[in-house]
């Protein structure tokens, strides 16, 4: 009998192969699994990315908008100046703009224009104060105390005012002032300028020394000696406005002979009050030399000066005159 043929048994293979294909297949998926997490973190990281970018962008945007804010005001004070000087405007600028000056929110536009074109290189906090944008009259000044050397004296006794209060000595330096008993209260007695701003009471106070104390040669010994007296006026009264005045210009002629009281230093020593005064942050710093001084050679105005050192009675009016000009009031 013929043996009935039997055909090929491929179980086992196929079992093989399917157990194959299923580790492939679990494979494929956990690398799937795998791929789609990397995918979703990407797209968080790009996400994010693009936030921050916005970010950024919008800082940028908002800080451009504040320079394009501050460049229109420099810009309106810039233009205010060229009409000055082309004579479209029957004011005269006399110095440089504030354009490296902090100027807050709340200045007006008119205030800082003022500010510009009247005060010269004067120096104070915006924030603490505000220009009062006009000419004071005589009554201010009732108030006012003035204090310093021979140049002091003689604003005072050639200002015309029809009442000033001021404590000077001709020669005078600042250290000097707070030892020498050579001024005197009501007639009474002379003592010296501490024991005067001790019993005085001012609501405001002009502080002109540094002439005399150019012959030193050293700036800071000169301010370290001023601020015995600035610190005496704060000390007694709190609340009153310093104003201190910077050192006016020589004549060409007495600058080029005498090195030790040149223009030149009297510059370095102005840079130095000014520094005092950003310092101290409630003091003002008064260019007054800015009214007397040559835009061309950096000297007195030859109309104004007398001796090389000391101002004529007209020169002494156009300083009181600035002044006038030139004053704040607490915000």
């Amino acid at each position: 009998m013929e043996e009935e043929k039997k055909g090929t048994d491929y179980s086992s293979e196929r079992e093989e192969i399917r157990k194959k294909y299923d580790k492939k297949s679990k494979k494929k998926k956990h690398l799937s699994a795998s791929s789609v997490v990397i995918i979703v973190a990407f797209l968080v990281v790009i996400v994010l990315l693009v936030l921050l970018i916005i970010l950024l962008s919008n800082i940028d945007l908002s800080g451009k908008k504040k320079d394009d804010d501050k460049e229109a005001v420099n810009t309106e004070v810039i233009s205010s100046r060229v009409e000055n000087l082309t004579g479209d405007s029957s004011e005269t600028d006399t110095e440089t703009s504030r354009e490296n000056t902090y100027i807050p929110d709340d200045a007006s536009a008119e205030e800082i224009r003022y500010a510009n074109i009247h005060m010269g290189d004067t120096w104070y906090s915006w924030d603490l104060y505000r220009p009062i944008c006009k000419d004071v009259d005589d009554e201010y000044f009732e108030e006012v105390c003035f204090i310093g050397d021979s140049r002091t004296k003689g604003l005072l006794e050639y200002s015309q005012l029809p009442r000033w209060r001021g404590f000077y000595k001709v020669g005078s330096t600042a250290a000097a002032a707070c030892v020498e008993n050579e001024y005197t209260l009501d007639g009474a007695y002379y003592t010296n300028i501490l024991n005067v701003i001790d019993r005085v009471d001012y609501d405001i106070y002009y502080v002109g020394y540094g002439t005399n104390e150019l012959g030193y040669g050293n700036a800071d010994k000169f301010i370290e000696e001023l601020k015995v007296v600035i610190d005496e006026i704060k000390e007694y009264h709190p609340d009153a406005i310093i104003y201190v005045e910077n050192i006016l210009p020589m004549s060409q002629s007495y600058s080029d002979n005498n090195y030790s009281f040149s223009n030149s230093r009297a510059l370095k020593y102005n840079d130095a009050l000014k520094r005092m005064c950003q310092e101290y942050g409630d003091v003002i710093y008064l260019d007054i030399a800015s009214c007397m001084r040559d835009p061309e050679t950096g000297a007195a105005l030859s109309d104004y000066i007398g001796d090389g050192l000391h101002y004529t009675p007209e020169g002494c009016r156009e300083i009181l005159k600035f002044i006038r000009g030139a004053v704040v009031e607490k915000k």
